[in-house]
């Protein structure tokens, strides 16, 4: 025991049995005396009650105060080294690291022997970026104490942070080799692993850690992430349920296991979980948001928006949780709800880019482009080097049929990301708008050698050779391998069913618009195609029908005076061949 400690516990006795006045100032309880009270003559005695209220001091964060008093307790007692350890501690933690390096050379050279001087240095050190130094101080205390964890552990924790991993490893396994029951040691052991891929090393190190100690949530949370990681699903849901068994009150431990099984597709498992871990703290809103988001992989809308609603009225300063909020209501239809959850994050935080684009977007949505356009225009302005935020902004000028606009925007994309699909497609998009074919073409089959798999670049190029009549072998070929991709895309069918069309193949093209519209059953432009090719298969009447339901939709202005021409046509051949335009005469 140091003397310190000696004097502490002589002073303790002598409270114990010494009439000693009170702490705190009569009449006020939460003052703090400053000076001691005259009877206490033993300067030993004296040093304590100034470092009791030093303590005082510190715990209510009045920093400066508490070192005042802790110099009149060395002042008393100027001999004993925690003191001036503790001195230097709070020197450093009141940005004075100069006498703070002072004080702990002070308890140095009373105690050479302890150790603890030296991690005091070797903290102060580390704050100042001075790596080789606290490198230095924490060699002398591991040779000061080298059954003691602290300096091993601090000194590895600093080469994990500069990346020297090796060098960790090397100082960790010196401390395995002296307490080979360190807990922290293995998770430190594991962590240098995972950060060079040696997974089977990682993952013996930290089931070493977690059966040393089974409350590290740090060793069970690394644990698992090596078995995710792995592909190792049903391993990781193991660890996480274990750990949860270990720790039930760790939330994120919750959070891991519903996101395996979400990825798993094990949505009423994941459902499961969250929910009796709601049931048990249900003022977390953590737990609620989670809960949010496995109701919204299975699209049950409603429920998502009363989870996050729950999480928001939890905590209304969150954010995240409105976010989720707004985004489920777009998505069960309720835009007006989700324009007010959008708006109250954007007078909370006015440079929330991602909210204004979905805010953008139900502007487009509702067809009000230019508020839409204006709102992405700001996000652009806000973070001008993120690249599909062009891609957004040229999407609502396309959208507004502001096609020179829109090419401008997505060009400004392209040259923060030139190999960015998303922006090369839309600008194959605008220029089949402006007639630009091969432009198009150009730019859809750039798509196709960053990503051989994307069927909209496939289907574009066929459609728009079959639109125009042209390479019609080549649009058949291409709209095939879209649907080799995607073979249930309604869209993709209808441009088979059109480009059979365009070939005189009416039967199979009837047949494959059938199909379409059993697909993307109320689209104006493939209820046309089906209803041209009852046409030119005999069934008027059918086409009758099909136009007049596609009039029925939300139809674009020009494809909607098309169908209607086309409709009159069609009424009065029906009309004609029914014997309608005979005099009536001839009729009888």
């Amino acid at each position: 025991m140091t003397r310190f400690w000696i004097v502490l516990s002589a002073a303790v006795a002598l409270a114990g049995c010494a009439s000693m006045e009170p702490l705190t100032a009569a009449g006020d309880p939460g003052a703090t005396a400053e000076a001691p009270p005259p009877k206490i003559r033993d300067p030993r005695a004296a040093a304590y009650y100034f470092y009791s209220v030093a303590q005082m001091h510190a715990r209510a964060g009045q920093v400066q105060d508490a070192i005042a008093s802790l110099r009149q307790a060395i002042d008393r007692d100027p001999d004993t080294a925690a003191l001036w350890v503790q001195l230097s501690q709070w020197l450093a933690r009141a940005n004075e690291p100069a006498k703070a390096v002072e004080a702990a050379h002070k308890a140095i050279t009373l105690e050479p022997g302890n150790a603890t001087p030296h991690l005091t240095l070797a903290d102060i050190f580390r704050r100042q970026r001075r790596f080789a130094d606290a490198e230095g101080e924490l060699e002398k205390a591991i040779q000061l104490a080298p059954g003691s964890p602290d300096a091993y552990i601090a000194l590895a924790q600093q080469d994990i942070e500069l990346k020297q991993f090796d060098k960790a490893r090397a100082v960790l396994l010196r401390l395995v080799a002296v307490q080979p029951g360190s807990a922290q040691a293995q998770n430190l052991l594991g962590r240098v692993a995972i950060e060079g891929e040696q997974w089977d090393e990682a993952i013996t190190r930290l089931k070493s850690a977690v059966e040393l100690d089974p409350d590290m949530d740090a060793a069970w949370m690394a644990l698992g992430f090596v078995y995710e990681t792995r592909q190792q699903p049903e391993e990781a849901l193991k660890v996480y349920r274990q750990a949860l068994q270990a720790n039930p009150e760790n939330i994120a431990f919750v959070e891991r296991l519903g996101d395996v099984l979400v990825r798993l597709g094990r949505f009423k498992e994941a459902q499961q979980e969250v929910e009796a871990l709601a049931e048990s703290a249900p003022r977390d809103p953590r737990i609620w948001i989670k809960l949010g988001a496995i109701y919204y992989e299975q699209k049950q809308w409603d429920r998502a928006v009363s989870a996050f609603r729950n999480a928001v009225a939890i905590e209304p300063t969150n954010l995240r949780a409105r976010y989720f909020l707004a985004t489920a209501l777009m998505d069960s239809g309720k835009d007006t709800e989700a324009v007010a959850e959008l708006e109250k994050i954007l007078a909370t935080d006015p440079r929330s880019v991602d909210a204004r684009v979905q805010l953008a977007f139900l502007h487009g949505r509702a067809k009000r482009h230019d508020e839409a356009i204006r709102l992405l225009q700001e996000a652009v302005n806000i973070e001008p080097k993120r690249g599909e935020l062009f891609l957004y902004l040229g999407t609502a000028y396309f959208r507004a049929q502001q096609y020179d606009r829109s090419l401008a925007a997505l060009q400004e994309g392209l040259g923060l990301d030139a190999n960015n699909k998303d922006l090369v497609f839309q600008t194959g998009v605008v220029y089949e708008k402006q007639e630009r074919l091969d432009d198009a073409v150009a730019a859809f089959r750039r798509v196709l050698v960053l990503d051989p798999k994307h069927a909209e670049s496939y289907n574009y190029i066929g459609y728009m050779y079959a639109e125009r009549g042209q390479n019609l072998g080549e649009a058949v070929q291409l709209i095939k391998r879209a649907l080799d991709l995607d073979p249930e895309n309604g869209y993709f069918i209808d441009s088979l069913g059109w480009a059979y069309y365009q070939q005189g193949r009416y039967a199979d093209a009837l047949k494959e618009l059938q199909r379409a519209v059993s697909f993307a059953k109320e689209d104006p432009v493939i209820l046309d195609h089906l209803a041209d090719a009852y046409i030119k298969t005999g069934g008027t009447d059918e086409a009758i029908t099909v136009w007049e339901r596609a009039l029925k939709g939300d139809v674009d202005s020009g494809v909607a005076g098309t169908i209607k021409k086309k409709l009159d046509d069609a009424r009065d051949k029906a009309r004609r061949s029914k014997g309608g335009d005979r005099p009536k005469a001839e009729q009888k």
